[in-house]
């Protein structure tokens, strides 16, 4: 009996003992209730996504500004496009703008093509400005040309007016001073033609006229500006100074009659007297449609443009017309209502252009010499 209570007490001992020793070996488990584990679930998947677009925002700046650090614009623009956002813009346009300084000829190679992916980008005034800084003075004057009709707001059409305005100036003195005359003949007649209101390029022109001898060129570009207030005086002056040199080479001097700033000559057309105010802005000879309705009509379809509205006209024959020692034959005129005192129409530039003329204000003549 004392051998089995023995054995029992070491058996409860040996129990004891065995629990100690491995609650000491393995760590325990905390059991979690329920409400913890709603608690671990409770980021929400807009805070989820909020953070991966975190990550994804960085990870893309981070990589797209190593493209550029290494100078890999052809990854780096492929990166761009897959990537568009305003921050990624920036980072392309300060790269340009970096290579620009660094490496002109590049830069401008990477600043197309990313213009042609990209046009609305302000890329292109960085564009124009490296071409100016580079002396591409003609292709900066087309991208501004481009730009004025693409992207100009009023405001940016006023600013790009006058960096056309300072980029002509410098390439035309540029051709002036290589002696590029017929060069610099051909860019002052384009910008004419795309500009013919800014007579600054006329002026320039009709001086590079007088400067080659070509004074019949000069003298007409000087009478469609006499009247222009910025140029009066300088034109003035010229012309006193080629009436000087060819008044004996003139063919024909025909008097002339003041009317205000404007002066008028009397002439008869198809035995009709009729007193016209020199006008070589008008494009055809122009008659009141009263007076001239003895003439022969050709077409009875014109509009005239006129600064107040469009004016319907008749294109007309005159079959001579005597202009003092001068008679010419089978002359087209335009007719409509005109209305002026002492005044019966317009002699525009269909007469003017068969003649090299000069106007002389301070003597009232018209010199004429047929081309």
């Amino acid at each position: 009996m004392k051998k089995m209570i023995l054995l029992f007490i070491f058996i409860v001992f040996l129990a004891w003992f065995s629990q100690g020793y491995f609650s000491i070996i393995l760590p325990t488990v905390k059991s979690i209730s329920k409400q913890e584990k709603e608690e671990r679930k409770s980021i929400t998947p807009t805070l989820k996504n909020k953070l991966k677009i975190e990550n994804n925002h960085e990870e893309e700046s981070v990589t797209l500004s190593q493209l550029l650090k290494e100078d890999r614009f052809y990854d780096a623009m492929t990166y761009y496009l897959e990537n568009t956002n305003k921050l990624n813009l920036e980072k392309m346009e300060v790269y340009l703008q970096s290579l620009a300084n660094r490496n002109p000829s590049v830069s401008l190679e990477y600043m197309q093509i990313f213009l042609e992916s990209v046009p609305e980008s302000r890329v292109w005034k960085l564009m124009i400005a490296t071409h100016i800084a580079q002396g591409n003075l003609e292709v900066a004057i087309e991208l501004i040309i481009q730009a004025k009709e693409n992207y100009a707001s009023e405001g940016e059409d006023k600013r790009l007016s006058i960096q056309l305005k300072d980029t002509s100036v410098l390439h035309i003195n540029g051709l002036a001073e290589r002696k590029e005359y017929a060069k610099l003949i051909t860019f002052l007649e384009d910008m004419i033609a795309y500009d013919n209101s800014d007579n600054f390029y006329k002026f320039r022109l009709a001086q590079l006229y007088m400067m080659l001898d070509k004074k019949s060129e000069a003298g007409t570009l000087f009478e469609e500006l006499q009247y222009d207030e910025v140029y009066e005086q300088n034109v003035k002056s010229l012309l006193n100074t080629i009436s000087k040199e060819e008044d004996e080479h003139y063919k024909y001097a025909i008097p002339l009659q003041r009317h205000g700033e404007h002066y008028a000559v009397n002439m008869f057309l198809d035995g009709s007297s009729f007193t016209l105010m020199l006008d070589t802005g008008a494009t055809y000879i122009l008659l009141d449609e009263e007076k001239a309705s003895m003439l022969e009509v050709l077409r009875d379809d014109l509009i005239l443009q006129t600064v107040g509205d469009d004016v319907r006209a008749n294109l007309a024959n005159v079959k001579e017309m005597k202009i003092g020692n001068l008679t010419l034959s089978n002359i087209e005129v335009t007719t409509a209502p005109f209305k002026r005192s002492g005044i019966d129409g317009l002699l525009g530039m269909n007469f003017f252009r068969q003649f090299s003329f000069f106007i002389d204000q301070e003597q009232s003549m018209l010199y004429l010499n047929p081309k």
